[in-house]
């Protein structure tokens, strides 16, 4: 077993005795930089050893930092040290508890290989807030785990970022203004923003580079929560679609939500518990579609037969479309669902088996079912350029991630991709010609597709290390995001040459499961709230703010020990408390919890079976939401 560090923040209590840093009350206070330490002479710290991340270890000889952050962004810790142990890590943020009151923010078990760091380092990013107060533990995985290391912190600012070095005047485009700025400047230059090259001499080669970057910056927006958009019943929302002002969002928990002023309020107006939304799309203001996962599928609750419901007065009322108007085999269940135009609808599904094929050319009026199960065991998302042609995600039958293809409206499919995950999940094109989609589970978890000749051919990337990837979307060619878990979001403003951590949503996380293009400069996206990307402007800062809430004062944690499996949660308010404990793939138990709690602590036992992959658990209650991945420690 590889050795390994854990890395905790939390909150500084009373100031302790002894070695400094052995105790959570005797912190070594740390700022921006690189901090060494060394714990040979160090003690075990009696404290919880919860965190959701893999490959962590037992804390021994663990050493304790205090950050107070001075500015609000994104805080990035390694343990990166050739010399050293190897090392995870683990954030809690301060509370009036002190030591007492630690409170899980992020963790990171092995970092991705890195020849310049030890075997098996760690890094984790978490959004810190300006005078928060937080702690550092670094400990060891084994009792002969300890020794010297290096805790690296960094502070990015949170500021509007400069993705366009060639913009010189940061006004969001490379023009005559930043040659005029680049002329200025000509000569010697230590450290200006004219030195673009960074040879300390602005000069021809700077000039060349803004000739070559000129136009628009790729990047040009920033995205905000529509803070009173509802949150999720469960892990995310599941679809959305927007028509002008008007937004439709649907989830597994039975609902669709409906908003006809940009998402300043939200009318609820389909709740049925037993049905499964899976996806929703618009032809137009009054006609939309929406997919039902069914029984039998990965929500265990789900209890409603009909795959499909069509509504005709804008989303106010649905109905379910006959099995009789469906001509072929009944699909189990609906995962993707794509209004066309007025008169052709193409559906597929389902994610977790069965895979199947529906389509309308009456509006909606009646379908024809595809049987494709001889060919494909899941589908998942699906997009048409036309009638006719379109693509459809998913996987094979050996279990392989497969991109299908059809050009006579899906009549006959054939592979344009595959690869070693476990399906391909959501797609999408950003124009004619530059598509995208993302890989979920398996081996080849950390890989997204993307094709700029319109489909013809299409190219494997790689993203990150540690993140299962739900949500994709692309703003153009250079622009993008991928969501999922954990419940940051990646973006990328080079064509996917780099990704960096973003978190729109700094109460629920973000767990975004689809984005939504509406014009050349605006998206959607939607996962524990819905999200807006659009242009800066001054008239964004009159926007409201965030309400005050404080969604930490819910809880929950669960260990594993052996077949067993302890789940404690804290319910901050008397009221109604749903659980749901799950694997990705299909709900382990459906829910283990459904019933009023007065306010309180409180823990319950499950049995859990040895080989199940990536165990969670959520709870709801009110207006917090949580959820945790279960930690698996020696019996």
């Amino acid at each position: 077993m590889p050795v390994h560090t854990i890395i905790l923040m939390a909150a500084v209590g009373v100031q302790g005795l002894g070695v400094d840093g052995d105790t959570c009350a005797d912190p070594i206070a740390v700022d921006e930089g690189i901090t060494s330490y060394d714990t040979t002479n160090h003690t075990d710290s009696e404290y919880d050893l919860y965190s959701e991340c893999t490959l962590m270890g037992g804390l021994h000889k663990d050493i304790w930092f205090s950050y107070h952050a001075r500015n609000e962004g994104v805080v990035t810790l390694s343990t990166c040290d050739p010399d050293s142990f190897d090392t995870s890590i683990i954030v809690y943020q301060a509370t009036d508890a002190g030591c007492d009151g630690l409170e899980y923010l992020a963790c990171s078990g092995d970092a991705a290989g890195n020849s310049d760091c030890q075997p098996y380092h760690s890094v984790v990013e978490f959004p810190a807030q300006p005078d928060c107060q937080y702690l550092i533990r670094v400990g060891g995985w084994q009792e002969d785990s300890f020794g010297s290391g290096m805790l690296t912190l960094n502070n990015n600012d949170q500021d509007i970022p400069q993705y366009c070095p060639t913009d010189v005047n940061e006004d969001q485009v490379t023009n005559v203004m930043d040659i005029l700025a680049i002329i200025s400047q000509w000569g010697t230059c230590e450290d200006c923003p004219e030195d673009l090259d960074e040879d300390g001499q602005v000069g021809v080669n700077d000039l060349l580079q803004v000739i070559a970057g000129w136009g628009p910056c790729p990047l040009q927006g920033s995205w905000e929560v529509l803070i009173n958009s509802p949150v999720a019943p469960f892990l995310h929302h599941d679809s959305i679609d927007v028509i002008g002002d008007t937004i439709w969002i649907c989830n597994v928990s039975g609902e669709i939500w409906k908003s006809t002023d940009a998402g300043d309020s939200w009318l609820l107006v389909a709740n049925q518990p037993g049905t499964s939304f899976r996806t929703i799309s618009f032809s137009d203001e009054l006609h939309g579609f929406v997919g039902n996962l069914g029984p039998g599928s990965w929500i265990g609750h789900t209890t409603d037969t009909n795959p499909l419901y069509v509504t005709d007065d804008g989303g106010l009322t649905w109905t379910a479309v006959p099995l009789s108007a469906i001509d072929g085999p009944i699909p189990d269940g609906i995962c993707g669902i794509q209004a066309v135009d007025a008169d052709t609808i193409h559906g597929a599904g389902r994610y977790a088996g069965e895979a199947y094929f529906v389509s309308s050319t009456d509006g909606g009026a009646t379908w024809v079912s595809r049987d494709l199960n001889d060919s494909y065991w899941t589908l998942v998302d699906i997009h048409f350029e036309t009638p006719l042609r379109g693509y459809i995600t998913g996987s094979n039958l050996q279990g392989r991630a497969s991109l299908v293809y059809t050009e006579d409206g899906g009549v006959t499919w054939v592979t344009r991709k595959t690869n070693q995950s476990g399906h391909y999940w959501k797609m999408g094109f950003a124009s004619d010609l530059f598509g995208y989609a993302v890989c979920s589970g398996g081996y080849d978890i950390d890989k997204w597709i993307q094709t700029y000749d319109g489909g013809a051919t299409w190219t494997e990337r790689s993203f990150t290390d540690g993140f299962h990837a739900n949500g994709i979307g692309f703003l153009n060619d250079q622009v993008g995001w991928i969501g999922g878990y954990p419940s940051h979001t990646l973006q990328t403003w080079n064509g996917g040459e780099t990704w960096e951590p973003i978190q729109i949503d700094l109460v629920y996380g973000d767990v975004i499961n689809k984005f939504l293009k509406v014009s050349e400069d605006e998206m959607y996206a939607v996962g524990n709230r819905v999200y807006r990307y659009s242009p800066y402007s001054p008239g964004r800062q009159d926007r409201p703010t965030e309400p005050a809430f404080d969604n930490d004062r819910c809880s929950i944690k669960a260990i594993t020990r052996g077949t067993s499996s302890t789940i404690t949660y804290t319910v901050p308010e008397d009221g109604h408390v749903v659980m749901n404990v799950f694997i990705f793939g299909g709900l382990l138990h459906d829910r283990p919890v459904d019933e009023f709690h007065r306010a309180g602590t409180y823990s319950l036992e499950l049995d859990t079976p040895d080989d199940a992959p990536e165990l969670y658990a959520s709870i709801q209650t009110g207006d917090y939401r949580k959820w945790t991945k279960f930690v698996r420690l020696p019996e």
